[in-house]
């Protein structure tokens, strides 16, 4: 019978003295989390029954809490104080927080010079995960933007997945889980994170010093998603953007010339289209849902509610895949000011 294959041990390095590892800025356990106790009640169970799979893929909106459960998950699931909830003070809790541990490794996203998670990124993480445990622990790799790797490095990683390496939990975090593989995701216990509940993106804009009706309109606007909210520029949000609604109006009053300088102004004024035109398309979908749900919805620009014109939901909805296919087309490349043109030209209210 042939012997198990043990994982290489770790490369010896020379002895340091031992220190503290430093204190977190913040460190994030389950009980941190907000508006995710489902997909957390799910992990707790599988804990518990000693039934948690060995890969998991955390797939849902952007900025709803996946990357911070993992990492949660990572605490858990090393801390002896508290298992699997985690104390957040032990040196296993702090140690995994500033990103130090040497059981637990974290792939961020892509590299700062590109687009997408390349093989290399992979084989490194595959190393890692191929050393021995330091702890009595699993090994822990976290896959941030799994939907962005390549598809050479969804192969590499599939080898891990087939053939893990002793005790170890490997969790791929994505938006886009349709990016990935049928392979990978038939190897992956997935958990759907949800958008998570306005009151709650409040609270979370709250509690990072945000004046409530700021916080208010800027988790209207977030669809569920603290992230976006958080990273949402508070000058733009509470002035360009109605400003940018106004002059929308006003240049298609203007006939050609109008709709020809409002291309020509955001062009010149915003490197980067994308919020301009989220802006216009987060109007245009309160229109619809207006023209369908009626008055009482829940609204993305709620706070400028009182500026609406009576919604036609067919118009609307006309208007927001003109929107939609602009933002497409200029992810490809297309030329900025005519491309804008062409879109200010097809909106028909």
């Amino acid at each position: 019978m042939t012997a198990a294959r043990r994982p290489p041990e770790r490369p010896k390095a020379s002895p340091r003295p031992r220190r503290e590892a430093p204190a977190p800025a913040r460190t994030l356990r389950f009980a941190d989390i907000r508006g995710q106790e489902r997909a957390i009640a799910f992990l707790r169970r599988g804990w518990k029954g000693g039934r948690l799979a060995h890969a998991l893929l955390f797939a849902g909106p952007a900025g709803v809490g996946k990357l911070a459960t993992a990492r949660a998950l990572a605490l858990g699931l090393h801390c002896e104080v508290a298992p699997f909830e985690a104390c957040g003070t032990c040196n296993a809790c702090r140690t995994i927080a500033a990103g130090t541990h040497p059981d637990v490794h974290v792939v961020a996203g892509p590299s700062e010079d590109r687009r997408d998670i390349s093989i290399e990124q992979m084989r490194e993480l595959q190393r890692e995960l191929g050393f021995r445990s330091m702890s009595a622990h699993p090994k822990i790799g976290i896959v941030n933007d799994a939907d962005r790797l390549t598809l050479q490095a969804q192969n590499a990683l599939l080898k891990t997945l087939e053939e893990p390496g002793g005790d170890t939990v490997l969790i791929l975090v994505a938006v886009n889980s349709a990016a990935l593989t049928p392979t990978i995701l038939s190897r992956c216990q997935r958990i759907t994170f949800d958008p998570l509940p306005v009151d709650e993106v409040v609270a979370i804009l709250e509690a990072q010093g945000r004046p409530p009706a700021e916080a208010r309109a800027l988790a209207a606007f977030a669809e569920g998603s603290a992230g976006q909210a958080l990273a949402l520029d508070s000058a733009f949000f509470a002035r360009s953007r109605p400003e940018i609604l106004r002059r929308l109006a006003e240049a298609r009053r203007g006939g050609f010339k109008g709709i020809a300088d409002l291309a020509q102004a955001l062009t010149s004024e915003h490197k980067d289209l994308g919020p301009v035109l989220n802006v216009i398309a987060s109007w245009y979908r309160d229109l619809l849902r207006r023209g369908v749900l009626g008055e009482d919805t829940e609204l993305h620009n709620a706070d400028l509610v009182a500026q609406m014109p009576v919604p036609s939901a067919e118009a609307a909805l006309r208007n927001l895949e003109t929107t939609y296919g602009t933002i497409t087309a200029l992810r490809q490349n297309a030329n900025r000011n005519l491309t804008l043109v062409r879109m200010l030209l097809e909106l028909t209210s």
